[in-house]
């Protein structure tokens, strides 16, 4: 059989054999979601993507990215105002006039100008270890903004970030490279141009359309396929279009030029589609495929990674949300495997979140020499479980706790607090 002539021989006989098996497991991705669906209607859970309750199921209503992210709108400014922050106090008669402004209503940008900013510091503990807890003073520093005239717009984000060399989160986003301070990042950078009133083109470093865009970068489901708000950003061009009812994205990745030397860099395409339904109900697929001369991280040649999957976002009364995403994993000298998550979000009073998270994840048994031995997460199912406190004390400010227990991993206790300028 022929196919995929163009890569080298090694990834051609991986992508025969993925040919005749990526249908079994697309179809049981299906199932899982479904699953997920029919028999979730028991509890239910969102995101910052959990604002489909309020019946915004369109992301480029409030942010500049058409598939949502952190730059807000002057709507989504005024939207956070009124329905994600807690309201302590409102008199009969007297309506609160939502705040659009950049420093909290302070500074009213001109309509074409978005400006904003980001701060997040996280304090780490883990009671079982010798050094338990840890500060993080800088998570983010992040300024970001975008300018538009006419049909035509330029935007992105500067910041500071410190991280080790080669790690996983933050490294891939630094503009500059000292080793034992913190670093120039941008995240995001990027050109483009809209095209009526549902379609963008952008051409940059971009957040990668692919499952649901949620805040909790560090989850197995973002991890595994690669695709987290942090650093995981590549450069490229898309092509989104945001309709009544569709939205979609699709990006030709070029790689990611923050970070050398070439053969590091992954190369190929990423995108999604998502239907909603009855205002409170979303559900769509995701597809992923890059190439690589070397992987940075695990050091494989001429590695292919794949991701294919469905996700699933739904309301069914106001403080309640259920999200959930499901994807099938395929890679170079591997089995298949998969990585899934399941959230639940209640929101008892407007601007306070109780979430449960749960988590599975096989990255599938590496074919090596001499036969590998299975472990959770290596050709064994792993569990994760997180349970959250997410509370929006005020404009534009969010205080938030995390206790996450995984398989094989220590006990974690996180604490982070938010600022959005």
């Amino acid at each position: 059989m022929r196919c995929f002539g163009f890569l080298p021989a090694t990834v051609v006989q991986y992508a025969c054999f993925m040919k005749e098996r990526i249908g079994r497991w697309i179809r049981l991705a299906s199932l899982v979601v479904a699953f997920a669906f029919v028999f979730g209607r028991s509890t239910t859970a969102h995101a910052y993507a959990w604002m489909i309750k309020h019946e915004y199921t369109s992301c480029a209503t409030c942010h500049a990215d058409p598939s949502g992210g952190e730059l807000l709108t002057k709507y989504g400014r005024a939207t956070s105002d009124i329905v994600l922050r807690m309201h302590y106090k409102k008199q009969d008669g007297e309506p609160e006039t939502p705040k659009t402004g950049v420093l909290w209503g302070l500074w009213d940008t001109p309509d074409n100008l978005l400006i904003s900013g980001s701060y997040r510091s996280l304090t780490v503990m883990r009671p079982d270890q010798a050094d338990p807890v840890k500060f993080i003073p800088v998570m983010v520093a992040d300024l970001g903004g975008q300018l538009t005239l006419g049909n035509f717009m330029v935007g992105g984000t500067i910041g500071l970030g410190r991280s080790a060399r080669g790690a996983v989160h933050g490294a891939p986003a630094q503009v500059t490279t000292n080793e034992d301070g913190y670093n120039l990042l941008s995240r995001t950078h990027y050109v483009g141009m809209k095209l009526g009133d549902s379609v963008w083109v952008r051409g940059g470093r971009l957040n990668l359309p692919f499952g649901v865009r949620m805040p909790e970068h560090t989850t197995w489901v973002r991890d595994a396929t690669r695709t987290d708000r942090d650093s995981d950003q590549q450069h490229g061009v898309s092509l989104a279009y945001v309709g009544e009812r569709i939205r979609m994205e699709a990006m030709a990745i070029a790689g990611n030029y923050q970070l050398g030397p070439d053969r590091y860099r992954e190369r190929g395409y990423s995108l999604f589609i998502e239907g909603v339904g009855a205002g409170n109900i979303a559900a769509g697929l995701s597809s992923k495929v890059t190439y690589a001369g070397e992987d940075r991280i695990t050091g494989e040649v001429d590695s292919v990674r794949q991701a294919h999957g469905m996700m699933m976002r739904w309301a069914p009364v106001q403080s309640l949300v259920v999200m959930a995403e499901f994807d099938a994993l395929f890679r170079s000298r591997a089995d298949a495997g998969y990585v899934g998550f399941t959230q639940i979000d209640y929101e008892p009073v407007g601007g306070l979140h109780f979430l449960l998270t749960g988590e599975m994840l096989d990255e599938g048994l590496a074919i090596q020499s001499p036969a590998p031995v299975s472990a959770p997460g290596q050709g064994q199912p792993k569990f994760g479980f997180w349970a959250s406190i997410d509370w929006f004390l005020y404009t534009q400010l969010e205080v938030r706790i995390d206790a996450i227990a995984r398989q094989n991993e220590p006990f974690t206790l996180l604490g982070q607090f938010h600022l959005y300028l």
